[in-house]
């Protein structure tokens, strides 16, 4: 036989684990709570309307001059929604965006000055011959003064798009084709210079120059630090008995500041201070002599001194500096002439790109006259966030989330226990 399934365990899990149930619960409708009221912006909404009042699709009959219903009009062939939906679509257009830019101008935030920016923010909806313009936002009157400059502009735009003599289909049809050609070439002469430019030669070219000169700096700082601590150290002999030996301390420094300009020197050291070098293995020479030997290396050193200094104050590689950057600049004033170029094309190709759409979309209704019938207050309340929702949602899922962490722990606490019991 079947087990039966005895909801009272279910039940006893739930009672015993309430609190962590109702805990979790909590936890969810305050944070959902304070992210409403306090983090989430309101969000509201401002919505005009436009009424379509004309159309020659509305065929009219002598003597009454009586309009076709929309049942006629689609027994003669005249598809109403067609219609509508064309108008609708229009409501969207990047030549009604720019407009209600121009109208509102300053108003606006410099973000939302952008044709694409302005769009997101509407949408459109009909009801039979009345298409509503729903613009939202966190500033309500903001909202409600785009909403009345698109419903204006939105009116201007297809009267005069219908109401007066259009492109016809030809025209603008060449106008695509010739910006479209134009900007292949812009995008080929681009793509060109891309590809001969001198700009990453040039920078590195720049590069190593910087890095030259950086190392002329780097060596003659070097070379200072080496000499003052050669004269220090001479000054410190010259005081000693030239003819006792000198410390091992004093030996020490002497072979240190040969090793560093040793390391420093050493592709155009002479054979004599090498050798010098090698015999400074005996640590226990006179004052004398190890005066002469920092003579000799205080002379290779100021000798190569005046040498970096004289790099450093010579014109030639400043100016091979100075004529690299001028032709770099040059090389990148192009690229960004070029890539101007290229984008205004492309631009001029888009914009003709959706006039050939939008007259397409004339071509699917005939002489049409709009209306801007409603106009947009500004909201009192705001359409976002839904406050109650929100907590209502996250109250749903806190307990859910609170019961099956109750029936999990459950679960694991009762496999411990039964393993405890057979380790016992």
């Amino acid at each position: 036989m079947e087990e039966e399934i005895d909801l009272r365990e279910y039940v006893d899990v739930i009672v015993r684990r309430w609190k962590w149930i109702a805990g979790i619960t909590l936890v969810a409708v305050v944070t959902a709570a304070v992210v409403s009221f306090l983090i989430l912006p309101p969000v509201y909404e401002a919505k005009a309307g436009v009424v379509i009042v004309k159309s020659k699709s509305e065929v009219t009959f002598e003597p009454k001059y009586r309009t076709l219903t929309e049942e006629e009009l689609g027994s003669v062939g005249i598809d109403v929604n067609a219609r509508r939906k064309a108008l609708e679509a229009l409501v969207k257009s990047s030549s009604v965006a720019a407009e209600v830019i121009d109208k509102l101008g300053s108003s606006l935030e410099p973000e939302e000055r952008e044709v694409e920016a302005l769009l997101d923010m509407v949408e459109t909806e009909s009801n039979g011959d009345l298409i509503s313009i729903k613009v939202k936002g966190e500033d309500p009157s903001k909202i409600a003064a785009i909403a009345n400059a698109w419903g204006e502009a939105y009116e201007e735009y297809v009267n005069g798009l219908y109401g007066g003599s259009p492109q016809s289909s030809e025209d603008i049809q060449a106008q695509v084709a010739e910006a479209e050609s134009s900007y292949k070439k812009a995008q080929e002469t681009l793509a060109r210079f891309v590809g001969d430019n001198q700009i990453d030669t040039l920078t590195r070219e720049i590069g190593a120059r910087q890095n030259t000169l950086a190392d002329y700096y780097s060596t003659r700082r070097m070379l200072d630090r080496l000499i003052a601590d050669a004269r220090a150290l001479r000054d410190q002999l010259r005081q000693a008995d030239s003819s006792s030996p000198t410390g091992t301390g004093n030996s020490l420094s002497i072979m240190l500041l040969q090793t560093s300009a040793f390391t420093l020197l050493s592709p155009g050291l002479p054979v004599e201070l090498q050798l010098a070098f090698d015999e400074m293995a005996a640590l226990e020479s006179s004052a004398e002599e190890q005066a002469q030997n920092l003579a000799a290396l205080l002379s290779i050193l100021e000798a190569r001194q005046e040498e970096v200094q004289s790099l450093i104050n010579e014109m030639t590689l400043q100016q091979e500096l100075l004529q690299l950057q001028e032709q770099l600049e040059r090389e990148r004033a192009r690229k960004q002439e070029l890539t101007s170029t290229r984008d205004l094309a492309w631009e001029t190709y888009d914009t003709l790109a959706r006039k050939e759409a939008e007259i397409g979309v004339a071509s699917q209704v005939t002489d049409t006259e709009v209306r801007f019938a409603v106009t947009a207050i500004e909201p009192k309340e705001p359409v976002a966030p839904k406050k109650k929702l929100n907590i209502a949602i996250a109250g749903m899922l806190g307990l859910m989330v609170g019961v099956f962490g109750a029936f999990a722990i459950e679960y694991f606490e009762g496999g411990e226990e039964q393993r405890s019991r057979s380790g016992s």
